[in-house]
């Protein structure tokens, strides 16, 4: 009888303890199975994706919590909260914002972050090779460089404007470095700060007449706002160039070149089967995909009247027609 109620009081605890999220799948139910902690800041993505897949095959088989933080740092700060309460093996986070929050907060439990522009930059790791913390992870950085000239080479732009969210610190990390460009490359940049979607009526008409083509960092609010955003550009007809796939595909700008955010997510994943099989964080590389994606909206092209060089075209791995 008393082995029979200390059973009982057991069930009603464990039944009392809130669940961390009300979109987590249950807990694994062997002690052996890895349990991961996933992050992500504006809904699951293609990177989210290629991790799930990528762990698949992974032996115990992981069990993945999720925790979506629809870009809003209380909600973010409540979910770490939770997380503290309730130790997991590993977080994956996503995003620059997200990262460092996080690991302002978590120093002991290993995170794997992705879709990081700049890690160094942004203080989220010491170095590529060495983080100097509890992190390591994959970044989707291409150069700023590279960027711009494929944009130069569909349209020859003196003056230059991008579109950011100032508070964004990846946003401002590539503002300065296309900055640093101007005079190499010849043109003139203009920033053009949005810090809420309300902004953009007050924003936008102020690019007509005053740039040449139009610059948009991997930024969340850009890309949240996407609809709007290229309804805005287009109408002005003015050229675009997208760091993320998603806006020239799903959203109406003219052209990206980008990395595979899906191949980030298995990236990530390789990184955090190694850090569950017994290797410290700090001593895994965080790495960036070394090949990139060219996106052309032939659509768009043909509403702003611009012709795409056929050099472009032949390196395009998505044409939207």
């Amino acid at each position: 009888m008393r082995l029979l109620k200390t059973i009982l009081l057991i069930l009603l605890v464990s039944a009392a303890i809130p669940q961390a999220n009300t979109c987590a799948q249950p807990l694994a139910a062997a002690s052996s199975s890895p349990t991961i902690a996933m992050i992500t800041w504006r809904g699951e993505t293609d990177a989210e994706k290629g991790f799930v897949d990528g762990l698949i095959q992974y032996q115990p088989p992981v069990t993945i919590i999720r925790h979506h933080a629809d870009q809003d740092l209380e909600r973010l700060k409540q979910i770490i909260f939770r997380i503290r309460q309730r130790p997991v093996d590993l977080i994956y986070v996503f995003g620059t914002i997200a990262t460092q929050t996080v690991l302002k907060e978590i120093k002991k439990i290993p995170v794997v972050f992705n879709i990081v522009n700049r890690p160094v930059a942004a203080g989220i790791i010491q170095s590529w090779n060495s983080s100097g913390n509890n992190a390591t992870g994959a970044s989707n950085q291409v150069p700023v460089e590279s960027q711009l000239k494929a944009l130069k080479k569909v349209v020859k732009f003196r003056r230059l404007g991008i579109i950011y969210n100032p508070r964004e610190p990846n946003s401002r990390i590539q503002r300065d470095i296309a900055a640093r460009l101007q005079q190499r490359m010849g043109f003139t940049l203009a920033d053009y700060k949005i810090t809420y979607p309300s902004d953009m009526a007050a924003v936008m008409p102020l690019l007509k007449g005053a740039v040449d083509a139009v610059f948009i960092p991997a930024d969340s609010l850009m890309i949240s706002s996407g609809d709007v955003l290229a309804r805005w550009i287009n109408d002005l007809n003015l050229p675009s160039l997208a760091t993320v796939e998603t806006m020239v595909v799903d959203h109406g700008l003219l052209l990206g070149l980008q990395p595979s955010y899906y191949q980030l997510g298995m990236l990530a994943a390789d990184k955090a089967q190694r850090v569950l099989n017994g290797e410290s964080p700090s001593s895994i590389p965080s790495s960036h995909l070394d090949y990139f994606q060219m996106t052309v909206n032939m659509k768009t092209a043909c509403k702003i009247d611009v012709q795409i060089p056929m050099s472009i075209l032949v390196m395009a791995n998505k044409i939207i027609r």
